[in-house]
């Protein structure tokens, strides 16, 4: 390696260490040895970095912390802080919303600098590669499928490699030679493309999550019961399996083609460990033949099914939108802006993000913390996300049934048959409405409603909860 791309990779190295990531140990293959200046440095851009990332979590902004501290230790060395820099540097990336122009160009207004965006983009993107970001995760005490979809997810946006024998360490020279010396026949020179990355081999993107340990940060394969096992084993101690055809829609599922395989992540993708060549990928379902599925052991699932009891399931009914609230709100559906009753994912959560903005990014450590991986709505995603499931498929999509995408003041002016609250009739499935909100009434004097972000999906009482009018809703028709 070219003596100057050694010393830039020793600064990412630093960097890293300076926010916490330990990559520098035995494990890792790396040493940097440190003068006193630099390990003063580097104990300062520790504290700065925690100060950083304190900071950003309380503005709801966890996803943004590796970001601030990288360019934080990378360009603002000499730039002078008074007391109030770290909150008006962080700010920045409220306003920036996730553009990664605007984070490199708005620095430069700000303080004078001279970011390059190009330059930082690569940086970044071998830090990317090496950072294990524990903020992406919901639940690092335990072993969950929300999270097992998450580190999947990383590792292909991260652009993992796929080298044979390998568990999620970084890929160094030193492991290179060794792997050769071991398995001369697997470790080819093609291997050397993914030097200095994370690599697994195809079991291995599975395990190295069941591995990780989140204190210590690095794999420990004492930590798992199925790291010992082999594919056909996990399968036949596995406590729920089935073939493609009997898919649950739940994140983290194990997926099988053969002896290869997958992780899926929802929306009908899977990620894998592909090849030397492609390293970890995403793909559609279809574009591979995989012909099995099953819980891992190990991993907690949270349940996502949708059950309800059809009064006709060839007809969208008053009577059936009930049971499907009923059930929404005992099976603990989630509440994010933007949301129509799929499985929250990051992709999903970031896409919703992108377009609905503060609605959703202010409460972005909450819905983490307590929606990820669950079913999510909002108020009028409720009653879309009946109106647009496909019974046969399972599936929820935008449009389907003839029910159109409107907001919830949108579907009371479109409703034909409505009325001021006090002459409602006693007609369950009906929807309560105040401005900017709705709800499915289902008798008795209860309505079922997507409250907000902190709420989820909940019961409450038609009374005082504001509601002004009712309304039939249009697109479905209502039994007596």
């Amino acid at each position: 390696m070219h003596a100057a791309i050694i010393a830039a990779a020793k600064k990412l190295i630093i960097l890293l260490l300076a926010v916490g990531s330990s990559i520098v140990n035995a494990s890792s293959g790396f040493t940097v040895n440190l003068t006193a200046e630099q390990e003063a440095q580097m104990l300062q851009l520790d504290v700065d970095g925690q100060i950083i990332e304190d900071t950003l979590n309380s503005m709801n902004l966890p996803s943004e912390i590796l970001k601030a501290q990288v360019i934080y230790a990378t360009y603002f060395q000499n730039v002078p802080k008074d007391s109030d820099f770290f909150s008006s540097y962080c700010s920045l990336f409220q306003t920036a919303n996730g553009d990664m122009q605007l984070l490199t160009s708005m620095p430069n207004e700000s303080y004078g600098l001279s970011i390059s965006y190009d330059e930082f983009m690569r940086s970044y993107a071998i830090i990317r590669n090496v950072h294990i970001d524990k903020n992406l995760f919901s639940d690092t005490t335990t072993k969950n499928n929300i999270d097992l979809a998450a580190w999947a997810w990383n590792a292909y946006e991260s652009q993992w490699g796929y080298v044979p024998c390998t568990n999620g360490e970084i890929f160094t020279e030193e492991k290179l030679a060794q792997l050769q010396a071991q398995n001369p026949d697997w470790l080819t020179e093609d291997c050397r493309k993914w030097l200095n990355r994370r690599t697994v081999d195809n079991e291995n993107l599975l395990k190295s999550y069941l591995c990780y340990d989140w204190n210590l940060k690095e794999m420990n394969t004492d930590g798992s019961t199925i790291s010992y096992l082999s594919t056909n084993e996990w399968i036949s101690i596995s406590e729920q399996s089935g073939s493609m055809y009997t898919l649950p829609d739940t994140i983290g599922i194990a997926l099988l083609d053969g002896e290869t395989v997958g992780i899926y992540v929802g929306n009908g993708e899977v990620i894998y460990a592909k090849s030397v060549v492609d390293g970890v990928v995403k793909e559609s379902l279809s574009e591979r033949n995989w012909t099995s599925w099953f819980y891992v052991t190990d991993v907690y699932y949270t349940q996502t099914a949708i059950e309800f009891q059809s009064y006709d399931p060839n007809i969208k009914n008053n009577l059936d939108l009930v049971q499907w609230a009923m059930q929404a709100q005992e099976s603990g559906w989630g509440y994010v802006y933007g949301t129509y009753g799929n499985v929250l994912t990051e992709e999903v959560l970031q896409d919703r993000a992108s377009i609905f903005g503060n609605e959703v990014t202010d409460y972005l450590d909450f819905i983490h913390q307590y929606w990820m991986g669950k079913r999510t709505v909002d108020c009028i995603g409720l009653i879309k996300s009946y109106g647009w499931y496909d019974n046969s498929s399972g599936e929820i999509l935008i449009g389907a049934n003839g029910m159109a995408d409107v907001t919830a003041n949108g579907m009371f002016d479109t409703a034909t048959v409505k009325g001021t609250i006090d002459t409602m009739p006693e007609v369950p499935g009906l929807a309560v409405w105040h401005d900017g909100h709705i709800g499915v009434y289902i008798g008795n004097g209860e309505v079922i409603e997507a409250m907000g972000t902190q709420y989820g999906v909940v019961k409450t009482q038609l009374a005082g909860r504001g509601w002004t009018h009712w309304l039939q809703i249009p697109y479905i028709a209502y039994a007596e």
